[in-house]
């Protein structure tokens, strides 16, 4: 068993300094500031959950540690003139900088498990979006053995930083923050009419970036509306509890378009993996292993196209709903 607040083992005394209060609950008639804190209790709980379970690399550890600190970046963005003192644009930056050191092991854990999962499977059924003349079993051969070492060096790497003293200040600070922020007199207003603006001004950002997307968009535009999108999701995720279902609903929407997004992001990232691995002159590649990779990453480009094409889509499809959204939101 672990402890809720901090992630420790049941029978570890807790650090005292890392200790949450219990959640608050939020509704229709809550002050923004209670929404706030509740948001900042939830996030920070599940950061420090996360974090606990990173020095023994447990499954899920680094991936959720990385979206608690894109929640809470998000949030403080959302709602952070409403703390006082510069806490938020600190805080903020602490969680860009803490989250940034977990990435390149999370890809690495993610593509490799991925390229197990399709060798596994080859010759049965595969994702329809990889092509099939591609063989996995090879191409796994190949690249696994050199991403596991390669994560388990970030992996390592990120910890050295992940227990440093800067790191142990942003645990203590964000818990600080969750424990007793220091608001300022708008804190005290109702929650849905703080926020709602701030949700949908999210939102529009979010909406002016896939509006301008078409086939002659570059890669790092696609990338940029997706982060957008992220952050329209995770604005909308902190109103749900003042403004109920449509803020849920808004949030909801943006996880299905942006998902092939996210598809085409994994693209990405997968060509550069495999690139480096071929490139890599500590480990040269067989003949046929490179061609193999070379095969690969060609088929990462098309995958990218495939996938930008349906997130358009599917925000075209959306467009209807969204404003309907917005309008139920006062936008």
């Amino acid at each position: 068993m672990t402890d809720e607040a901090t992630g420790q083992g049941a029978g570890v005394r807790p650090d005292p300094d890392l200790v949450l209060p219990p959640p608050v609950p939020v509704g229709p008639h809550s002050t923004a500031g209670v929404a706030v804190l509740a948001h900042l209790r939830q996030h920070v709980g599940a950061l420090l959950r996360a974090d606990a379970g990173l020095d023994d690399d447990l499954e899920e550890a680094v991936h959720q540690a990385r979206v608690s600190a894109r929640r809470l970046r998000s949030g403080l963005k959302v709602y952070g003139d409403l703390l006082q003192g510069g806490t938020s644009t600190r805080l903020r930056a602490e969680l860009g900088w803490y989250a940034g050191l977990l990435s390149p092991s999370r890809d690495l854990e993610v593509f490799g498990g991925l390229l197990t999962s399709l060798a596994a499977d080859s010759g049965t059924t595969r994702p329809v979006e990889y092509d099939a003349a591609t063989d996995f079993e090879a191409l796994a051969g190949a690249v696994v053995p050199w991403l596991q070492a390669r994560r388990a060096g970030s992996h390592a790497a990120a910890l050295v930083d992940v227990r440093s003293a800067r790191a142990s200040a942003l645990r203590r600070d964000l818990v600080r923050t969750a424990r007793e922020p220091l608001f300022t007199a708008k804190a005290r207003k109702p929650a849905h009419k703080v926020l709602a603006p701030r949700v949908l001004e999210a939102d529009r950002r979010a909406a002016a970036r896939f509006e301008s997307l078409d086939e002659r968009t570059p890669a790092d535009s696609w990338h940029l509306a997706r982060i957008a999108a992220k952050r329209a999701r995770y604005a909308a995720e902190v109103g749900i509890g003042p403004l109920g279902r449509p803020a849920q609903e808004l949030a909801r929407l943006w996880i299905d378009v942006t998902e092939p997004l996210g598809a085409a992001q994994d693209a990405v990232v997968q060509r550069e993996l495999v690139l480096a691995r071929i490139a890599d002159p500590a480990a040269p590649l067989s003949a046929g292993e490179a061609f193999t990779c070379g095969m690969f990453v060609a088929s990462t480009h098309d995958r990218e196209l495939v996938a930008q094409t349906e997130a358009r889509d599917g925000w075209a499809a959306s467009r209807r709903r969204h404003r309907d959204l917005r309008r139920s939101l006062g936008g």
